[in-house]
């Protein structure tokens, strides 16, 4: 039998493996607080942190372990930004720093970089990896240009500006592409790393319009995409909410696979990119994964994986992140559901 690492690669190159990968990819928070800890009071220990993130994906059977929860806080912090941490869940970005385009300029991504928590988060990474023994793929979770755009300078601003100051848009995208490249490079220097986690949730169909999509997002992803081809790592993409309309151009950004929210219809995404790039999705991580009870959990699981999963490209994950809220016998279920499915197929 192959193991989890092996499988997750399989599905990534469009295979189908002996069975069906599932984690919780988008649960970077989720780990800490299962273990009644905050990640606040880790920010000491590295290695405690690491240790959680492992165990807990360990004792769940997860197929791979994502790491770098407040990543994104973390960065925006380090630019200069003040960040207030939460209780159940990952830090809030609670200031803006930039307010025109002279405001980029002073934005220094190499000292950024080197900042104690960034560097923390490497060290997670480094220890992850060092008890993973090669079993579980290791991912690193990050952000994508729009989406660090809109954290620096304010969705709203944002959203103002594509329709007023298209000039500081396309130099405001300039830099959070580079942002997004140097950040990924950094936590790549850990060896053992074998995925990238792009989310980009300020790009949803509940944000953005398909046409702005294709104009300044779907560029400079593409263009991070391009820069860290060089690595030779998995690549995955979350987007929030529903992209059925924008689904078509997604494969040409050169993402290996999609990770599709709970409001997106997997048969129908199957329908239209099946066979391009790799499908991940799509428990519902409140009606379903917080409020109903392993059977409910499992029963919707399989009706996932009969809608995507038969031909292979298929990853067996949340439709967007879990909160505090989830009980682990939950995630249980759905892990348990996905490995089982297999064997009866």
């Amino acid at each position: 039998m192959a193991q989890s690492r092996e499988l997750v690669e399989k599905v990534f190159h469009l295979e189908k493996p002996e069975r069906i990968p599932a984690g919780f990819c988008l649960g970077g928070s989720w780990p800490i607080f299962t273990e009644g800890r905050t990640l606040y009071e880790l920010l000491s220990d590295a290695e405690e942190a690491a240790d959680i993130f492992y165990r807990v994906n360990d004792r769940l059977d997860a197929d791979f372990v994502t790491v770098g929860t407040g990543a994104t806080a973390f960065l925006i912090e380090a630019l200069g930004a003040e960040i207030r941490y939460s209780g159940n869940g990952a830090p809030e970005i609670i200031s803006l720093i930039v307010n025109k385009e002279e405001d980029i300029d002073k934005l220094d991504i190499g000292k950024a970089l080197q900042a104690p928590k960034i560097q923390w988060l490497k060290a997670v990474a480094k220890g992850v990896v060092e008890r993973n023994n090669g079993k579980r793929s290791i991912f690193v979770s990050g952000r994508a240009p729009f989406t660090l755009a809109g954290q620096l300078f304010g969705l709203e601003n944002l959203s103002k500006a594509l329709y007023k100051n298209k000039a500081l848009v396309e130099k405001l995208l300039n830099f959070t592409t580079d942002l997004s490249v140097a950040y990924y490079e950094e936590m790549l220097k850990v060896d053992g790393i074998d995925g990238i986690f792009i989310a980009d949730p300020s790009a949803s169909g509940d944000v953005v319009s398909a046409r702005h999509f294709e104009a300044v997002v779907l560029p400079y992803l593409t263009k991070v995409l391009v820069r860290l081809k060089f690595y030779n790592k998995l690549s995955v993409l979350h987007i929030c909410g529903n992209i059925t309309d924008r689904l078509h151009l997604i494969p040409q950004t050169g993402i290996q696979m999609i990770s599709l929210d709970s409001k997106v219809d997997l048969a129908k995404a199957k329908e239209i990119i099946g066979g391009k790039i790799g499908l991940a999705g799509n428990v519902n991580p409140v009606s379903v994964l917080e409020d109903q009870e392993p059977k409910e959990v499992y029963a919707v699981t399989t009706s996932c994986l009969e809608h995507a999963a038969a031909d292979g490209g298929f990853l067996l994950l949340p439709g967007c992140d879990i909160s505090a809220k989830v009980p682990e016998h939950n995630v249980s279920a759905m892990i348990e559901a996905t490995h089982q499915w297999k064997h009866n197929h």
